[in-house]
């Protein structure tokens, strides 16, 4: 009897842990889809924080004499879109890599339950054997004490 609690100890364990990782994985899922979600939410207002202050930049430009698309002003302009589109596209890497690594876990959590499943089922297995050796010999059910129950000594009755 001990056995047989056990083996369903085993199973109910394996199983608990089996669910305990598909939440988890799917939680995680969950989670870098909202890391990319707040990725593309910071890459925007970089975004606009740029064109607002690059338009500020050609308006101070204008209001200082300088002369509108040429020379250093242009270059001005040039470098602070290049910089702009950097920290756009640093954001949208960052928010890349917290999502990668949010799925890594999910999937390592997906796989740690599969195997404790596993492991619950080997487990309650082997207390199954063990039941079976421990009772080996004794009265299977049948009036002559073999595991199908019949008797005579042909075994056909």
């Amino acid at each position: 009897m001990v056995e047989a609690v056990q083996a369903v100890g085993n199973m109910v364990g394996g199983m608990a842990s089996y669910e305990n990782g598909k939440y988890n994985r799917d939680l995680s899922n969950t989670m870098a889809t909202e890391a990319e979600r707040d990725g593309a939410v910071s890459e925007s207002r970089v975004r606009d924080a740029a064109r607002m202050a690059i338009g500020q930049q050609v308006a101070a430009q204008g209001a200082n004499g300088f002369q509108q698309g040429t020379g250093s002003a242009i270059d001005a302009l040039t470098q602070s879109q290049i910089n702009a589109t950097l920290d756009a596209l640093t954001i949208r890497r960052q928010a890349a890599s917290r999502a990668r690594g949010l799925r890594i876990q999910g999937a390592q959590a997906n796989s740690a339950g599969s195997n404790a499943l596993v492991q619950g089922m080997f487990g309650a297995a082997a207390h199954g054997v063990d039941w079976a050796n421990s009772n080996k010999g004794q009265s299977g059910g049948g009036a002559s004490g073999n595991a199908y129950g019949v008797s005579g000594s042909d075994g056909i009755y």
